[in-house]
């Protein structure tokens, strides 16, 4: 499961290439720890809270199921009748009529390693035997390795240093995009296809540091994290990263202020207060101290608040908006997983498994956010830290999906999301352990006592 948060890093690169198709990294350890769970099942391996999971898990399961079989039946079902933008663009960008596809196994494919993924690693973290933290340290330490490829990439941009392009960019199934620029800048990418894939990954990580120091943890990785993360940030000039970590700063202040402990309402406080004075600062001082910074700066900012008169804008938004016209045209039970290829979560998510899918997803939040409320009323300091974390970044990462990603094929989100459930779960198993003797104890009492009275 570490490899899992390491290799997920190295997003655009491929461990094995077959053909024209790449397998990512992260992919490998995951379908082994797969494939080693199942076996374990196999050979009669029962876990703590295996029930727990799976009744929390069942929403999730059930939307996977029936997206894996819409990607068999819609395509036929609705072949020719409405019009999607491919998976894989060839020629002329342009709308193409509802047709099966290869999209629609490749996609199969991810998202059925993926969501084994979540729910088998849900399962086996109830085991007790070893620290949950672990794991949240190590997507930690992948938010600090991407972090560091970043700022080497930005030290081969100005200085010339050797940087291996063609190994972080080895997969030929993604179209990656390194060699944009904003200004005399070069947009940063890292070990992603994009910048914006970039940010969106790093806002995830910074997003979860932020949260686990703000609820008073005392180590020293998250806040090296979030200081580098933030860095990378800014300089990879993406608009995605910037209104992502805008609308996580907004949900974080009012979290903070409508649930949040006195402490973490200070804490919170204090930091924003400070990282408001040092933005107000660099502000003032940069001009008079480098003036050519502030003028790379000010061409930044109005590419970036220009955004929407660019044409890849306008672009994204015709994608989504032919994605909702696809659902439509579909009798709004959706055009099939792998079918169709939008700009943005929301929109290709309800092209793909339509309003049946849209409600089943939501099901499974109202689960999920019940499971999480139960345990942190029972959970010890460490527990409560890893579910922190995890939540902050996947709330993250979906918000950065929602703005400009097609999908979610990252495995360590979904691992993130097992780590979560798996955390709550043991939390609230471990309180069950520890209660019921403490219930049984005083009948067990009463009837020693009847017998000898009798």
């Amino acid at each position: 499961m570490e490899l899992v948060v390491v290799g997920s890093v190295f997003a655009a690169a491929a461990a094995v290439v077959i053909g024209g198709f790449g397998v990512t990294p992260a992919l490998v350890p995951a379908a082994l720890f797969v494939t080693l769970f199942m076996i374990e099942i196999c050979q009669g391996a029962h876990y703590p809270a295996e029930k727990t999971v799976l009744g929390v898990m069942w929403p999730f399961i059930a939307v996977v199921a029936g997206a894996i079989a819409s990607s068999f039946i819609m395509p036929r079902l609705f072949e020719g009748e409405a019009l999607v933008w491919p998976q894989k663009m060839s020629g002329f960008l342009a709308l193409v009529p509802l047709a099966p596809n290869s999209g629609n196994y490749t996609q199969d494919m991810y998202l059925l390693v993926n969501a084994s993924l979540a729910v088998t690693a849900a399962i086996y973290l109830t085991r007790d035997g070893f620290n949950l933290r672990r794991l949240l340290d190590g997507y930690f330490v992948a938010g600090l390795l991407a972090a560091f490829i970043a700022a080497w990439q930005f030290a081969s941009n100005e200085l010339h240093v050797w940087y291996p392009t063609d190994f972080f960019l080895s997969n030929p199934g993604w179209a990656l995009l390194s060699t944009q620029t904003m200004g005399s800048l070069t947009r940063l990418n890292g070990p992603f296809s994009e910048p914006a894939s970039l940010a969106a990954y790093l806002c995830s990580s910074v997003s979860a540091a932020a949260w686990v120091i703000f609820n008073g943890d005392k180590a020293l990785l998250p806040r090296l994290t979030l200081v580098s993360g933030l860095a990378i940030i800014l300089l990879c000039t993406s608009a995605t990263g910037y209104l992502a970590l805008a609308i996580m700063t907004g949900l974080l202040l009012v979290r903070t202020f409508l649930a949040a402990a006195p402490a973490t309402r200070r804490r919170v406080v204090t930091g924003t207060f400070i990282a408001g004075v040092l933005v107000a600062l660099a502000i003032a001082t940069t001009p008079v101290v480098a003036p050519s910074v502030a003028e790379e700066a000010k061409i930044i900012f109005t590419s970036t608040t220009n955004k929407q008169q660019s044409a890849s804008y306008t672009a994204r938004t015709t994608s989504d908006r032919d994605s909702l016209r696809a659902m439509e045209a579909s009798d709004f039970l959706g055009v099939g997983w792998g079918s169709n290829r939008s700009s943005s979560l929301g929109p290709g998510l309800c092209a793909a498994i339509g309003v049946w899918g849209i409600f089943g997803l939501l099901g499974f939040i109202a689960v999920l956010y019940r499971h999480l409320t139960i345990a942190h009323r029972v959970a010890d300091a460490s527990s409560r830290a890893v579910m922190q974390g995890c939540s902050a970044g996947l709330l993250a990462a979906l918000t950065a999906t929602m703005l400009s990603g097609p999908t979610i094929s990252s495995p360590d989100f979904y691992l993130l999301l097992g780590l979560l459930v798996g955390t709550a779960a043991r939390a609230r198993h471990q309180a069950r352990a520890v209660f019921q003797p403490a219930a049984q104890a005083p009948r067990a009492r009463f009837g020693v006592a009847t017998m000898m009275k009798g």
